[in-house]
Formats: structure tokens, C-alpha cells, sequence
């Protein structure tokens, strides 16, 4: 379904002043339809259900689901889509005629990162770090693309064997393994890794939570690729250790534009030039925003 001229769209969240969403959208946007508009409104906790009747009413394309409702909306939507409805987690709505249909870009975004950087990982081994929604959703996506087998590290075991029981119970055909994510594991599942990702907050910005000990990555073959869903820092201290070690890295801002992409595709019911439009958001990120400290970091402001 392609849209009309001058679409409305928005993001919502509580607060929702700082988000970028507008400015990384409204690009992409207005090279496939004309003048469209991306709001910001402030929806706060409880309001969600006036709000919806509010994109109904007024006819809004889609909206962006910033915090703290990404776990809520689903509830109040007419259908959940890809990831959303596994993970219980919505951060895009698309408004088909009336009916709401929520969806969780994160996941595709971050394959969709690894086929625009000619990353191969069809039938390859996946290693995932972390047993949160961000995991979850990595791990069925893998899944669902064609990934060989699947393995999950926790800090606890039985975390990470749940992600991949709910997996089963939605693909019962995938290749999946799961384990404590302890220092010797590590190394063991790093020697037969073809891609490792580190799903956990590990790293990032203003969280104590740290990587005390890294060595594990020099058990990766060297065709390994090294993935990170932080993007604030851009260059993590598991990215710089595996830059250290000559493998290929990925960083979070990659999926964090490319889940952008995925939203926008989803608003337009098209396909768009992947390639071309990361250029476009990289470019508009990199100039209308000083790039500086991490707490000063556009990509900190970004909630796609």
C-alpha cells in the first residue's frame, strides 16, 4: 500500500523531547512521498489507549514507540508482527486503513546490516551473548534468515535455555543450543562461531556493567565477524579488542540505522534503496548533530 501526500507520523514517549526520530526519518521519507510530517507528542503512562484513538481519528501513517511503552502498546494493537509478538515488545506502528499492526524492527534491522556490509550468515553459526529481548529477537531472526545453528550464552544458564525453548516453540525445525555464559564456554563456542554479537548492556555508556575479561575473542577463527549492539560508545571495548585481534567488526549504529530503514519501509508498504538511504542518515546524523563525548552522542537520542 503506498501512501498518499503529506503523511503524518510521530513518535511517542514520556519524555519524548530529545528524540532524533523526526530528523532521521523525515530524510528517508521525503525521497518516496510528499511532504510528510514526523511529530513529536509527549503520551505519558495510561494514555496509550487515547493516543491510538487519536491515530485513528487523524490518520496517521505510523508512529515510532519510544520508552516507557514499547512493552505495553502491544496490548492495545490489532495484530503483532515478526519479533513484536514473541518478544512482547513494540517500537513501530503502522496504521493499514484503521487497523494498528505493531512490529519490532531491531532484529531485522541488525540482519539487514550484515547483507548491506556483504556479511554472509546463512547457514552459519551464531553466537549470541545475552538472554534479554534484544537476544531473543536476534536469536528468531537468525532463525527465520537461515542462520545453520543458534547458540545462547547467559550469566545464567537457565535464561538463555528459555530464549531458545520459545524459539522451538515457534520454529521447531531450528538448530539450537544454549549454556552458561562463563569464561570457559566462551572460548570453547567462540573456536566454531562464524558471528558472535554482544546482546547485553555490556559495555555501554552510564552502565557499571563491564567486560572484565576479554580474552575469549581470540579463540574466534580469524573469518570471524565481531558484533555489537551498543552504539553508545560506537567503538566498544569488545569492538576495540576485536579490531585488536584483526577481526571484522559490526557496530550498533549500523542496526540502529538499519532498523530505521526497516521502520521506513513498513510505513511505506515498499521496498526502499537500503543502501542509498544509510548514506542519507549517516550524512544527516554526521551534520546536523556534533558528534562528541558518548552522553553528548546523537545516537543516544535515537529510538527507532
Amino acid at each position: 500500500m503506498l501512501l498518499s501526500s503529506s503523511p503524518k507520523f510521530a513518535v511517542i514517549g514520556d519524555p519524548v523531547v530529545q528524540s532524533l526520530s523526526p530528523l532521521i526519518h523525515l530524510p528517508v521519507l521525503e525521497h518516496y512521498v510528499e511532504n510528510p510530517t514526523y511529530e513529536k507528542i509527549h503520551v505519558r503512562r495510561g494514555e496509550l489507549p487515547r493516543w491510538l484513538d487519536r491515530v485513528r481519528e487523524e490518520g496517521y501513517a505510523g508512529f515510532t514507540v519510544a520508552m516507557p511503552h514499547k512493552m505495553e502498546i502491544g496490548q492495545y494493537l490489532d495484530e503483532l508482527i515478526m519479533e513484536a509478538d514473541l518478544i512482547g515488545s513494540v517500537n513501530t506502528v503502522v496504521n493499514r486503513g484503521g487497523k494498528l499492526i505493531g512490529y519490532s524492527t531491531d532484529a531485522l534491522g541488525f540482519f539487514t546490516a550484515l547483507r548491506e556490509n556483504k556479511i554472509d550468515f546463512f547457514g552459519k553459526r551464531i553466537l549470541i551473548l545475552g538472554a534479554g529481548g534484544a537476544a531473543r529477537a536476534l536469536a528468531y531472526r537468525a532463525v527465520l534468515d537461515g542462520a545453520g545453528r543458534v547458540e545462547v550464552l547467559a550469566r545464567r544458564e537457565s535464561q538463555a535455555r528459555d530464549v531458545c525453548r520459545s524459539i522451538r516453540a515457534n520454529a521447531r525445525w531450528a538448530a539450537l543450543s544454549w549454556g552458561q555464559m562463563d569464561m570457559d564456554t566462551l572460548r570453547l563456542k567462540s573456536a566454531k562461531a562464524d558471528i558472535i554479537v554482544n546482546a547485553t548492556p555490556q559495555g555501554m555508556a552510564g552502565v557499571d556493567a563491564v567486560w572484565e575479561d576479554l580474552s575469549f575473542l581470540s579463540a574466534l577463527p580469524s573469518h570471524a565477524v565481531v558484533c555489537d549492539i551498543v552504539h553508545v560508545p560506537v567503538k566498544t571495548a569488545f569492538l576495540a579488542e576485536a579490531e585488536r585481534l584483526w577481526r571484522r567488526t559490526l557496530d550498533g549504529v549500523d542496526m540502529l540505522i538499519y532498523q530505521t530503514l526497516v521502520a521506513d519501509s513498513l510505513y511505506l508498504g515498499q521496498e526502499i534503496d537500503y543502501t542509498a538511504m544509510a548514506e542519507v542518515v549517516k550524512r544527516t546524523l554526521y551534520e546536523e548533530v556534533s558528534v562528541g563525548s558518548p552522553d553528548k552522542s546523537p545516537f543516544s537520542q535515537i529510538d527507532v
